[in-house]
């Protein structure tokens, strides 16, 4: 920062009377023997007095100012005397809906745990067609000599028709499944 942007910055805080009083005397003092102050001070003067020329000035009445001194140390009287502690309004059935509720959400979570404990990975849910088994079981029990004797179009075409039974399968289609499956075992190659 310059000293031509101290000394304009420090002008127009004079003439908007930004200043505190103590500052104001100082700069009165020096806007008497500094002239590039003193040019700033009355730059600003002729930027701003029109705008002050708009609008009359308004005096507040005389007894404001006691007023508020008043309302401000009433407020501080009242505050300092007041020593009764107010207890906070209790909401029992607020708090006791919350019980209820917090409660079945832990009871729901442990039976999801429970469950997931319970259940080991990779075994069927009871009712549910082991997929992997049925798979696994139609190609151990086929003759690794047969597929020598089988055209490669052949073998594309069981190696198809054993993805799509597995694909219903783990989808959930035990019928579909079961019929592809029952299909492949009648097959003669």
């Amino acid at each position: 920062m310059t000293e031509e942007d101290d000394i304009d910055g420090l002008a127009a805080e004079y003439v908007l009377g930004s200043l505190a009083p103590a500052e104001r005397g100082q700069v009165d003092a020096r806007r008497e023997t500094d002239a590039p102050l003193a040019a700033a001070i009355a730059a600003w003067e002729r930027r701003l007095g029109p705008l002050s020329d708009r609008v009359p000035g308004v005096a507040p009445p005389s007894h404001l100012f006691d007023d508020i001194l008043s309302r401000i140390s009433g407020q501080a009287a009242q505050a300092a005397g007041s020593g009764e502690v107010v207890g906070l309004r209790r909401q029992p059935r607020r708090r006791f809906a919350l019980a209820v509720g917090a409660s079945a959400l832990a009871a729901c979570l442990a039976v999801v745990v429970g469950w997931f404990n319970y259940i080991e990975p990779g075994t069927p849910v009871q009712g549910k067609m082991d997929c992997n088994g049925l798979y696994k079981s139609f190609w151990e029990k086929r003759d690794p000599q047969a597929y020598a004797k089988i055209t490669p179009e052949q073998l594309a075409g069981m190696s198809r028709m054993a993805l799509r039974a597995y694909d219903a399968c783990e989808a959930g289609d035990e019928q579909d499944a079961k019929a592809l499956f029952e299909r492949l075992q009648r097959m003669q190659y």
